[in-house]
C-alpha cells in the first residue's frame, strides 16, 4: 500500500509531514488531504496577511507532488 505525506504550505514556508500514512490510492489521499486542510484552516488564522497563500501538498512515497489543495473551510 502506498504511503502519502501531507505537507502544509503557508506563504513561503512549508511544514513537512515526515511520517505520512498508508492509503489505498490517490482518491483516498485527496479525501485525507481535504480533511486535514479543513482541520488546519479551523485552527490557523489563514487570513492574517494580504495575499498569503496556504495549502496542503500531497506527496507520494517517491516524494513526488501528486496533489495541491487550498486550505479553505
Amino acid at each position: 500500500m502506498p504511503r502519502y505525506y501531507f505537507h502544509v504550505r503557508r506563504g513561503q514556508v512549508t511544514f513537512l509531514d515526515n511520517e505520512g500514512i498508508e492509503l489505498t490510492d490517490i482518491q483516498e489521499a485527496a479525501t485525507e488531504g481535504m480533511q486535514r486542510g479543513r482541520a488546519i484552516a479551523r485552527r490557523v488564522d489563514l487570513t492574517n496577511g494580504v495575499g498569503l497563500q496556504a495549502g496542503s501538498v500531497v506527496i507520494d512515497d517517491e516524494w513526488r507532488t501528486v496533489l495541491e489543495l487550498p486550505l479553505e473551510e
